[in-house]
């Protein structure tokens, strides 16, 4: 008899700041983000099955896949024999800026931990996700978080007020390294002040949170894809509060000013003939 599958939400992240600035001396960017969960989420399912690893995730599939990756790199350090099957339900966009891939390795160690009986601490499966990319260790955790480092240093901020939101994404994605490689060229070093961000989240309005949106990534990501002003246009021209690209794109999120507002918003963005839209909220 097969084994039944374990199931998670694996949810998607949006950065309602980031602030990019130098280049350290292993090639990455120092940055500061506020990086928050949002409703959106893929479907993983672990099971053990096999004598190896599989990973299907439609046109993702395979080992290139970082679930696939992180799976391997669970098994090894538990010293586990490889027999894992991992089905993956996309519904995150890729090469958005959304963490996509992150936290879909993310639920898969969060699924194998609990598969194989907790043989990691909390605190052994947050390095072992900080290993397999910055995003990672964010997306096991979750909620409202402040991020320095190459992103990997995390600290919980007090969680974010319900935003409602609403979620478009160009038809082309943006590559990071291309965006950060830009960036190089063309942006300008920025800075986020954490105690702003600390009261704005302690209120309990959206507007205020709108109003620090910051992302000085944009500018280069916008010369891969300019259509992303054009999205922020239509959000701010269709009531929003704010709009802001996340990440290094190519998606970009507006603040509503309701769960009404936000569900409007979305069917006139698709009635405009956008083709990838949702309407959804921080968790």
């Amino acid at each position: 008899m097969e084994e039944s599958f374990l199931t998670t939400f694996a949810n998607a992240k949006i950065n309602l700041a980031l602030a990019v600035q130098g280049i350290r001396e292993d090639g990455y960017h120092e940055l500061q983000s506020v990086m928050q969960s949002i409703d959106l989420h893929d479907i993983v399912r672990v099971r053990r099955h096999g004598e190896e690893v599989v990973c299907r995730c439609g046109a993702l599939s395979g080992s290139d896949n970082l679930a696939y990756k992180a799976a391997l790199e669970f098994l090894e350090q538990c010293g586990l024999a490889r027999g894992i099957e991992i089905e993956i339900e996309k519904h995150i966009p890729i090469q958005a800026g959304l963490a996509g891939g992150s936290t879909d390795a993310a639920a898969t160690l969060r699924l194998l931990n609990q598969l194989y009986g907790e043989p990691l601490s909390t605190e052994e499966l947050l390095t072992l996700a900080a290993g397999c990319g910055a995003d990672v260790a964010f997306c096991l955790q979750g909620g409202t978080m402040w991020a320095t480092g190459r992103g990997e240093r995390l600290e919980r901020l007090p969680a974010a007020p319900k935003l409602d939101l609403v979620l478009v994404k160009p038809d082309t994605g943006v590559n990071t390294g291309e965006a950060y490689r830009r960036f190089d060229s063309v942006g300008q070093t920025g800075r986020l002040i954490r105690a702003d961000w600390e009261k704005a989240l302690t209120g309990d309005s959206a507007l205020q949170i709108a109003e620090l949106l910051y992302n000085n990534l944009e500018p280069a990501s916008v010369q891969l894809v300019p259509h992303i002003l054009d999205y922020k246009q239509h959000l701010l021209e269709a009531g929003c509060y704010g709009a802001l690209m996340s990440g290094s794109g190519s998606s970009v999120f507006g603040v509503a000013k309701g769960k009404q507002h936000a569900m409007q918003v979305a069917e006139t963005l698709r009635k405009k003939g956008l083709n990838y839209v949702w309407a959804t909220t921080t968790i």
